[in-house]
């Protein structure tokens, strides 16, 4: 019952015009909360996997690594910039 009350809600924040920007701008939130989530996983995954396992080429699993955690954060970073509407 409640998710449909929480349901309710969103749509009355998209029925109206300000509405609408509120709602665009709590999913950006919670895609980039998403993808710094993301960067942290990899980074743990990537530095945890090197260290256990045997692998031979870390080399190239640090740069792909790293460059997933770089460009994951950056965009997680751009999305939850809060700019003032003056």
């Amino acid at each position: 019952m409640s998710r449909r009350k929480d349901r309710s809600k969103e749509y009355e924040l998209i029925s109206n015009k300000d509405g609408v920007s509120s709602f665009v701008n709590q999913r950006k939130e919670k895609f980039a909360d998403y993808l710094i989530d993301v960067s942290k996983y990899v980074l743990t995954g990537v530095v945890i996997t090197s260290l256990f396992n045997d692998v031979t080429d870390k080399t190239i699993i640090y740069l792909i690594g790293m460059f997933v955690v770089i460009f994951s954060l950056w965009a997680g970073l751009r999305l939850t910039n809060k700019k003032k509407a003056e």
